[in-house]
Formats: structure tokens, C-alpha cells, sequence
């Protein structure tokens, strides 16, 4: 993904469906204070993308943060403590706690497929039901 020179971010685009106003996420709260820019991401969604950046559909509910305010997913941008086996939100920076299915197996040669770097995006099929409010859609002209 990188070429002489720089990154190639057209290749990024290509592969995950994710234009992004950055190219690097701030790793404390102050780096993320002192960003100039805002960070924003615009998902495409239903992009037909590559077999090799994107797995078969995962047939099991995400691991998501335990935050009360945030519950993102597990992904490739988390930090990961393979001895302890933890994970920390790369939006929040909670430590969370791998559940006992991906504790078990997981090492820096065995990653579930949510960590693979070249798997930015990934289709889940849920096993439970959200109980959720209706969708909300902001459309714009």
C-alpha cells in the first residue's frame, strides 16, 4: 500500500470503500487536540471490493467496546496485547477483553479475521437480533 514516495491512497480507497479526511489517527487524547484538520470518512457502501480485501461473510456477532458511550468494532487500526489479551478502542482508548472463543486462539500468527490489516471492511452476518430504534437517514442533494 505504500510506494516510493508516499502512500498510495487511491489503492486504499480502492480496497476498503473508505475515502478518509486523514491518513493517520491520533494515538493519545492530546495528539487528537492538537489535529487541525477534522477527521470525517466517507464509506461507500455496496462497493463491490476484491476478494483479497475482503473475507467471506463472518457468521457471528462483532466484538464490539465496552464503552457505554462508544461500542465500536473490532478492526485493524486496534491495538492488541497479545499476552494479556486485550484490545484497546482506537476511539475511546478502552481496554476491552477479547471474549473466550478469540482468547483461546488468538496470537500475533492466528488473527481473527477483523485484525488482518488487508481486511478493513468486513460483512457480518448477526446472529442476534439489535434492539434498535428506526433508521435515521441524512440525505443530501
Amino acid at each position: 500500500m505504500q510506494e516510493e514516495g508516499g502512500w498510495d491512497f487511491g489503492l486504499l480507497e480502492e480496497s476498503s470503500g473508505v475515502r478518509q479526511s486523514f491518513q493517520c489517527w491520533p494515538s493519545s487524547r492530546l495528539e487528537a487536540t492538537r489535529s487541525v484538520a477534522p477527521i470525517g470518512a466517507l464509506y461507500t457502501p455496496l462497493k463491490k471490493l476484491p476478494p483479497n480485501f475482503c473475507p467471506p461473510t463472518l457468521r457471528y456477532d462483532p466484538v464490539r467496546c465496552a464503552s457505554n458511550n462508544c461500542h465500536s468494532v473490532l478492526n485493524p487500526y486496534c491495538q492488541v496485547d497479545y499476552r494479556s489479551k486485550l484490545w484497546v478502542c482506537p476511539f475511546c482508548l478502552m481496554r476491552n477483553h477479547f471474549p473466550p472463543h478469540y482468547a483461546d486462539n488468538i496470537s500475533e500468527v492466528n488473527l481473527p479475521a477483523e485484525l488482518i490489516p488487508s481486511y478493513a471492511t468486513c460483512e457480518y452476518e448477526l446472529q442476534t437480533i439489535p434492539n434498535m430504534g428506526p433508521p435515521a437517514f441524512f440525505v443530501l442533494s
